[in-house]
């Protein structure tokens, strides 16, 4: 047997993780794959003959608590014994992965692959052509960002080598995101041909937009402690209205069992131009909640979530706008409660043109 190697991974999904992909015919194959042993501690510590690796190449991917890194490093596999510091490491741009087959990944993701193209991408390239290709630009997630600057075969979520429940949170969240800002400029793009410059942030105390004689916010925080940067650890004292809408949250969890609750609808639109105004007077014009997987995936939260922002916040609409199909049945049940729904919201689904005018027909 040859020289046996200790190799270290720091398993922290896409926020401080590095991982190890040896290359073999065009695919990238986990260098767990190649481990007569392993430990799991503070590291995962796998144990290597040389020789299984010898000739080969590695193409490592890491993070930071910030996110992925847009760049990777391919490096002779024999380096692997060596520090850091003195692998013979080539910086390569993160697109190189498209040129690979990931080995790792699972039957259910390799047929998400078929939505990234249809649902994603399209998403990507339109944020990409209508903002930053027109001189605007777009303050996102670093998640998201390094998908707008790195066209990719895969959503880096896939590169999460060692747990698919930890691809499919990230892949969660990332998909979250994307179908929300795609829709948020698609929305806005029906009221202004203007260069675009957005700051895509949770608790923002300024709207992302202004529409007419509305204000348009993205994930509109009303949790007390974190609305508006945090508003009411400095305020002395809480308008009646907002008191009114945070004893109905109390009201609402305790009806509807709900342990941990949060205070963020999607899209909002409401009369007010900034934080102190709508303390005021917290009307809200439009409540646009977003869903992009299948209906059974989300059907728990119209009764965790859904119904309770009508319940709480009095909005004068509602919407619900999901990317897939969702039943006629939830669809009517929800009518009349006071929630409209519109399904197929997607490039060029039918659903996004339905929005569009549903919109178009509250805020004109």
């Amino acid at each position: 047997m040859g020289q046996i190697i200790e190799v270290y991974e720091e398993h922290k999904g896409l926020h401080g993780g590095n991982y190890y992909f040896i290359i073999e015919n065009r695919k990238l194959v986990h260098i767990s794959q190649y481990a007569l042993s392993m430990k799991k501690g503070f590291f995962t510590y796998y144990y290597i003959n040389l020789d299984d690796i010898k000739d080969k190449n590695v193409i490592e991917v890491s993070s930071t608590n910030q996110g992925i890194f847009d760049v990777v490093w391919m490096f002779p596999a024999e380096d692997l014994s060596l520090k850091w510091n003195r692998r013979r490491r080539q910086e390569l741009p993160i697109t190189i992965i498209n040129e690979y087959e990931l080995t790792h990944i699972g039957t259910k993701e390799r047929l998400f692959l078929s939505e990234w193209n249809r649902y994603y991408k399209p998403m990507l390239n339109y944020i990409r052509r209508e903002v930053i290709e027109k001189g605007g630009y777009v303050a996102v997630s670093h998640l998201i960002k390094v998908h707008l600057n790195n066209d990719l075969k895969y959503p880096v979520s896939f590169l999460i080598p060692y747990s698919e429940n930890a691809r499919f949170m990230s892949l969660t969240g990332l998909t979250k995101q994307i179908h929300q800002i795609w829709l948020t400029i698609r929305i806005l793009r029906e009221f202004t041909s203007d260069i675009l410059k957005l700051y895509f942030e949770q608790s923002s105390s300024i709207p992302l937009a202004i529409i007419d004689k509305y204000s348009m916010w993205y994930e509109f925080d009303l949790n007390p402690h974190t609305m508006f940067k945090g508003i009411l650890w400095y305020k002395s004292d809480i308008p009646l209205e907002m008191k009114k809408i945070f004893e109905r949250a109390e009201e609402v969890r305790k009806k509807y069992n709900i342990n941990h609750f949060t205070l963020r609808p999607d899209i909002v639109f409401t009369y007010a131009s900034n934080a102190k105004d709508f303390m005021e007077n917290p009307i809200i014009k439009l409540i646009i909640e977003c869903k992009n997987f299948d209906y059974t995936f989300w059907e728990k939260d119209v009764e965790k979530q859904v119904k309770p922002y009508v319940e709480i916040f009095y909005p004068e609409h509602m919407v619900i706008a999901s990317l897939k199909p969702v039943p006629q049945y939830s669809k009517h049940r929800l009518f009349n409660y006071g929630i409209d729904v519109i399904d197929n919201v997607y490039p060029e689904g039918s659903g996004e043109y339905e929005l569009m005018t549903y919109i178009k027909q509250i805020l004109i």
